[in-house]
């Protein structure tokens, strides 16, 4: 069954030992064992000196039950100035209060303590020092000691494996995850339903469907639900794949496993259908949102907003503000946002300033999408006044005009056919540091070749080909239409290359 179930993963899934960090001996650490950071944590009052391990235990252990990691470090030390020799539980929890402050090399000391006193590491001890690691970041050297573990023994157990999958799943790894779960069924050990929860969200959250749907319907044989963070991501998954019935499905499965969907799991549902063209069905989850005793937040009426704008639907988006407003709830800066670029793309530039003045009145602080939505707009009206008049707020705002706000800008002069404007703002924009991309090349391209200026148009695809903006079809018909309008058929060493380079990469 095991084989089986590897084998219906996709090959980057499959376990190899090339995937993990080979087998290493942990690094020998320094036996000054009381160097490194100091302690000034002062010991519970209420605790006695100790004399014996065992009162040093019984102490040490009264000091972590409180959470006094640090005191109990101190009473470590003091212990061993005081020439009460560590027994293996002493060092121990001496080291499990090392992982809980953060303090993973001081833990290694005591790690290498343990066996240059004659004892032998158990598989706490081993895990508690991976979990340091891991806390740290140290993710090479926890792995030097797992390696140790499944060669030399203690072999790992489901918590060794579950704190590694941690680590990974927090890194957004979902390849490394995915074989240590591989590599437990292989040993014998069971994930823990955390564990395999915790990779479901994960393969999830970085696209990887036909993964997340093999370990899903594994954990389905064995019994094991998922969680409302696993669901959700599942959820979300299927609908950026625009699968809304799988996504659905999913929903109904937590609803008969009983795991309550939240919030979160409504608006992932509601913005999958409204970026996929079903927005009625989206306003319908409202009612399964209600049946769950959950009420709409700012990010749902958001979402539902910018459906209806994508439709082109302001007047229903309005009403929608409004039975928002009416519910206490305040609109964000992507409410708002949204609004103001459907009514820009609309024409109503002063309904959209209506709302950016909104939006400071409400202490929310702009940035620069809302600015090139109107800037935009005003270009495309021929406007070129009111753009200047946006584009200089940016700045007056302490704001920073992005490479869409110059090429939103440029193209606003290019379409009045005054390129040599948008040739200037090129120079400026590049004094900014912004880079120019794809679309700022074939702005100017455009309207150099519309003002029959194609040498000048040449210029800016050889430049464009230089810094590695690879031309598309849009790049390449521009161009010829412009060839064509002027009735070239010979014209510069310049102008022929870059035809001819540009037809081969655009056809590429």
């Amino acid at each position: 069954m095991l084989a089986a179930f590897e084998k219906t993963l996709p090959l980057p899934f499959r376990v190899r030992r090339s995937d993990l960090l080979p087998s290493l001996s942990p690094p020998r650490c320094v036996r000054n064992l009381s160097g490194g950071r100091p302690s000034t944590t002062t010991i519970h009052p209420d605790i006695a000196a100790p004399t014996t391990s065992r009162s040093v235990n019984l102490a040490l252990a009264t000091l972590v039950r409180s959470r006094q990691f640090e005191s109990a470090i101190s009473l470590y030390f003091s212990a061993c100035r005081s020439s009460i020799a560590p027994d293996f539980t002493t060092l121990n929890i001496a080291i499990n209060c090392c992982s809980e402050t953060g303090r993973s090399n001081l833990a290694l000391k005591l790690f290498d303590e343990i066996t240059n006193r004659g004892f032998t590491p158990n598989v706490v001890t081993f895990t508690t020092l991976i979990k340091s690691l891991c806390r740290e970041g140290k993710i090479s050297v926890a792995l030097q000691i797992f390696n140790q573990m499944k060669e030399n023994g203690p072999p790992p157990n489901a918590f060794t494996y579950g704190i590694l999958i941690g680590y990974f799943c927090g890194k957004f790894n979902p390849q490394n995850s995915l074989c240590f779960i591989v590599e437990m069924l292989q040993f014998g050990l069971e994930p823990s339903d955390f564990s395999y929860n915790l990779v479901l969200s994960c393969l999830c959250k970085k696209g990887r469907i036909l993964a997340a749907e093999v370990l899903h319907g594994r954990m389905i044989k064995l019994g094991i639900s998922g969680n409302v963070v696993s669901y959700t991501s599942f959820i979300n998954c299927y609908c950026l794949e625009k699968k809304l019935t799988y996504a659905k499905k999913i929903l109904f499965e937590m609803q008969e496993k009983g795991v309550p969907p939240d919030i979160t799991t409504y608006n992932s549902l509601i913005h999958g259908h409204c970026v996929n063209a079903k927005l009625e069905d989206g306003v319908g989850m409202l009612a399964l949102m209600a049946s769950s005793n959950l009420s709409p937040n700012v990010k749902t009426y958001t979402i539902i907003i910018g459906g209806l704008c994508k439709e082109r639907r302001i007047e229903d988006s309005l009403k929608i503000l409004k039975a928002m407003i009416k519910e206490g709830l305040s609109p964000d800066k992507f409410t708002y946002c949204t609004l103001a670029d459907r009514l820009c793309k609309d024409g109503r530039f002063e309904d959209a300033l209506q709302f950016i003045h909104r939006m400071e009145k409400a202490r929310i602080r702009n940035d620069v999408v809302v600015y090139n939505s109107l800037i935009d707009g005003y270009c495309k009206t021929g406007d070129m006044e009111s753009a200047r008049r946006i584009f200089d707020q940016i700045r007056e705002k302490k704001l920073r005009p992005n490479v869409i706000s110059y090429n939103s800008f440029m193209d606003g002069f290019c379409k009045i056919r005054k390129s040599e404007v948008a040739e200037a703002l090129l120079l400026d924009m590049e004094g900014e540091g912004i880079c120019p991309d794809l679309i700022t090349y074939t702005t100017l391209i455009c309207g150099f070749c519309k003002e029959g200026k194609l040498d000048k148009a040449a210029c800016y695809g050889e430049e464009m080909l230089s810094k590695g903006q690879m031309p598309d079809t849009v790049t390449y018909k521009v161009f010829s239409e412009g060839i064509r309008r002027a009735g070239v058929l010979h014209g510069s060493e310049k102008l022929l290359h870059f035809a001819s380079e540009l037809r081969k990469r655009a056809m590429s």
